[in-house]
């Protein structure tokens, strides 16, 4: 009998039937990254603007530093990316996944494999003792615009020569890009939004009722926080009441301080009764990035930008891709050159989206000429958080 023929009758002899073997041949760089070309480093930051803040949180930050291959930093495009809430820079260093990529393993592959030109990626760490800052001032929270303008973008230039600066975000993070780029004009060069926080009618209201049951069940907003911070659940789930009153609150510090009090803030409904209100509403839609884009001042300041990218997941579970769709209609409507693509999945299926951003920020920023604009809301790619995950 031929070799061959023994082997393959082997195989079905009794007891042979369930034996296997992994397919090798079979293994993608996007299942099972390699080491990393590029340097990926975490950087001690001691911050004087957040030293005191009413919070008590920690002024120590640390900053998640990622240097492209060829270990030039000069004069490429300094890609920041703001986590969602909940998310720090840091937390990106876990390497690898299980059969998925990291946001800095999807950036090493661009780069290596020539897709994309070189760029110095930083994600700072914005949290706060109530999950995130927005990446805004608040007499509630502490200065973390002025932290991250102010204080870690100088820094990052002066420390590895960068150039343009391109931010962009998830969820909270993609509020904070578009947010930061109308506050600050002409300090950044290109921002993505991946289902940035937006339409606030959509999207924070549909968790007032679940805020509103805990924070009454808890006996209260200090009573809720104080059980929580002395009782910490092992997770925090999105959409569950606990996330819901606990993202709520954080964003009432967040969007509605109480100014001249630091640390205190307005809910924008009333616990015990539901009842919106209304004058607290109003300071939360003044933020709401669908409003400002309407704004003569702010629309100003986005047109000094040399890429303004927006998407998101067809199913976001908080209408986000709504949100971006509104955003992107009024920006038009304003002559500036908004760019949305839809992505299959949900709010939390978030990697290839920001895969597409870091693209096209680095291509507008320091690569090949700036893509045409494509028509709202083509789909594409395959496409995880309010919160944050790989």
């Amino acid at each position: 009998m031929p070799t061959g023929t023994r082997r393959r009758a082997s195989a079905s002899l009794p007891g042979r039937e369930n034996v296997h073997r992994v397919p090798l041949d079979a293994k993608s760089i996007r299942s099972f990254p390699p080491p990393l070309k590029g340097t990926l480093k975490l950087v001690p930051f001691r911050s004087d603007v957040l030293r005191g803040n009413p919070l008590g949180d920690a002024p120590d930050r640390t900053i998640l530093v990622y240097t492209p291959p060829s270990g030039r930093t000069e004069g490429l495009p300094l890609l920041v990316y703001l986590p969602g809430f909940m998310g720090a820079g840091w937390m990106f260093a876990s390497l690898p996944n299980v059969l998925a990529e990291s946001l800095v393993q999807r950036v090493d592959r661009l780069l290596r494999t020539g897709t994309c030109p070189e760029v110095v990626l930083l994600a700072p760490d914005c949290q706060t003792s109530l999950g995130g800052s927005q990446y805004l001032n608040s007499t509630a929270t502490g200065r973390y615009e002025d932290h991250l303008m102010d204080e870690i973008l100088p820094w990052a230039r002066e420390t590895y020569h960068t150039g343009p600066v391109g931010l962009f975000g998830q969820s909270s993070g993609g509020f904070g890009a578009l947010s930061l780029a109308m506050n600050r004009p002409g300090a950044i060069q290109g921002v993505g939004s991946s289902a940035g926080d937006m339409a606030f009618h959509l999207s924070y209201t549909i968790e007032f009722p679940h805020a509103i049951r805990e924070i009454r069940r808890a006996g209260g907003v200090e009573a809720f926080l104080r059980y929580l911070f002395q009782n910490p659940p092992p997770t925090i789930r999105p959409q569950d009441p606990v996330a819901c009153a606990l993202e709520l609150i954080a964003m009432s510090a967040c969007y509605s301080p109480v100014e001249g009090s630091p640390g205190a803030f307005e809910l924008p409904f009333d616990p015990q009764t539901g009842i919106l209100q209304e004058a607290v509403w109003a300071r939360w839609l003044r933020l709401d990035p669908c409003q400002r884009v309407r704004r003569p001042a702010d629309q100003r300041a986005l047109a000094r930008l040399e890429a303004l990218e927006l998407n998101a997941s067809v199913h976001d579970e908080w209408g986000l891709d709504v949100g971006s769709r509104i955003f992107t209609h009024h920006a038009r409507e304003a002559g500036l050159p908004a760019v949305f693509e839809e992505f299959p999945g949900g709010h939390f299926e978030h990697g290839p989206r920001l895969e597409g951003l870091v693209l096209k920020l680095a291509r507008a920023l320091g690569g090949p000429a700036r893509p045409t604009a494509r028509p709202l809301g083509r789909t594409r790619g395959t496409g995880r958080s309010r919160g944050e995950s790989s």
